[in-house]
């Protein structure tokens, strides 16, 4: 056994061999691995063979939104009247009275138009006031408000000095889908030029407005279905109750004007104008008197409307809607306001805006009724007043009967207001005095004696 042992011989076993992996492609290096020129024919899109001229379909997004009845919300209120952000974001004046300037003192004026046209309609209409240039807002904060109140009617002032600014008012609240309307000393004379300068704009009021923007928005509120038109002519808001219901609009028309007859009755062969916002006809527009408007690319201005005959019978303006805290004038602490104490002035001063808007006739608030307008300031807490009127002092007996009932009634106020030295007296000026008037504003203008002559003044410096 040993010897078999010895004889036999193991022989090492061969390690086991297994093939190498196939090496694994790097697919950055691939891809970075240049092509050939038939590679790169094959994938270059540009050498396929032009297609032939298709037709055009561009997108009608219009027909989308129109489908879905989301093309214009709905109003939220009737009317908006402004006096819209400044040019510059200074402090502007702009009136019914004036040509509109920069304030070089400062001062803010209250918007005493606005307040006015305000309670010709807050029987009937839902009513807004925005005063910017008080309210020291910017454009992009008028604009947000303006989304905001989503007005049927835009009224705005324009003046020459803000025109384009004013307009731009205009074109936002256009692009709302409102009726647009301007007033004031700047479209008064230049109806055409503006209706045509700025299409945004769509009505012009021309002189006194209130009666003019209130016979507008009745009948465009009576054509459109808003309001029901009964046999005898009134007007029916769509809650059943009437319009002008104790028919005092109505007296101010014919008083001012005995031929007048509401547009809104007059019946036509005419189709309504190619505006979805009115269906108002051109022979009703035609027949509103103080309005300037369109037929087509032609712009007609109306007669103009005669002027309110009895200013007591313009309500009392709504001074609640203006920012009147936001008002200010030197020398006053607190808040002031204006009360329009007559309209016109028989002064022959050449440049006077005043051939512009109330003219050479003066009419007059009773001193009556300018002590309701007091009391409701006082119980705002307003006691600064300042008499506005193109000259305060124009008819002696109102302004001493005013002084009088002051007096009596202890009314606890301070005044001021404007004068020329040739319209008062020792016993009217004491008299101002005892009734709380503390500062005048005189016009002076010049102390030159060739100037004043050549300005039509009718004053001696002497």
């Amino acid at each position: 056994m040993s010897e078999n042992k010895a004889n036999t011989s193991v022989e090492p076993k061969k390690p086991t061999t297994t093939a190498a992996p196939p090496e694994k492609k790097d697919p950055f290096k691939e891809a970075l691995k240049p092509l050939s020129k038939e590679e790169q024919l094959k994938f270059n899109l540009g050498t396929r063979g032009v297609r032939n001229l298709p037709a055009p379909k561009f997108p009608d997004a219009d027909l989308a939104v129109r489908a879905k009845g989301i093309r214009r919300p709905a109003y939220k209120v009737d009317i908006l009247l402004v006096n819209p952000p400044t040019p510059d974001g200074a402090i502007w004046i702009r009136s019914q009275h004036r040509v509109g300037r920069r304030s070089r003192e400062n001062m803010i004026w209250p918007q005493m138009e606005l307040a006015q046209m305000a309670a010709m309609l807050d029987e009937d209409y839902t009513v807004a006031v925005i005063d910017a240039n008080a309210e020291r807002m910017s454009w992009p904060e008028f604009e947000a408000r303006l989304k905001e109140l989503r007005p049927r009617f835009y009224l705005t002032q324009v003046t020459a000095p803000t025109l384009t600014n004013d307009m731009y008012g205009a074109f936002l609240a256009r692009s709302l889908g409102a009726i647009t309307i301007g007033f004031g000393t700047h479209v008064t004379p230049m109806p055409r030029e503006t209706l045509e300068s700025f299409p945004a704009l769509d009505f012009v009021l021309r002189g006194e407005p209130e009666l003019t923007l209130r016979e507008l928005m009745d009948t465009i509120m009576a054509v459109n279905g808003e309001w029901t038109r009964t046999e005898d002519g009134k007007l029916i808001k769509k809650d059943g109750t009437p319009a002008d219901a104790d028919g005092h609009i109505a007296h101010m028309m014919r008083d001012a004007d005995p031929t007048w007859a509401p547009a809104w009755t007059l019946d036509s062969l005419d189709q309504p104008i190619a505006d979805d916002r009115m269906k108002i006809t051109h022979t009703q527009l035609a027949a509103i008197k103080g309005l300037a408007w369109r037929r087509g690319s032609e712009v007609v201005v109306n007669f103009d409307r005669p002027f309110i005959r009895n200013l007591d019978d313009l309500p009392i303006p709504r001074h609640d809607l203006l920012p009147y805290d936001k008002y200010r004038i030197p020398m006053i602490k607190g808040p002031y306001t204006f009360i329009v104490t007559s309209r016109g002035c028989t002064a022959g001063c050449k440049y006077c805006i005043k051939h512009v808007s109330y003219q050479w006739s003066t009419r007059l608030l009773s001193p009556d009724r300018i002590m309701q307008e007091l009391r409701l300031l006082r119980d705002l807490g307003i006691r600064n007043i300042h008499m506005y009127a193109d000259l305060f002092t124009i008819n002696r007996d109102q302004v001493m009967g005013l002084c009088e009932r002051i007096v009596n009634e202890r009314l606890d106020i301070k005044w001021t207001c404007n004068s020329r030295v040739d319209y008062v007296d020792e016993e009217m000026l004491a008299a101002m005095g005892h009734a709380g008037c503390w500062m005048i504003s005189w016009g002076i203008e010049s102390g030159n004696e060739a100037i004043l002559k050549r300005a039509h003044k009718g004053a001696d410096p002497k």
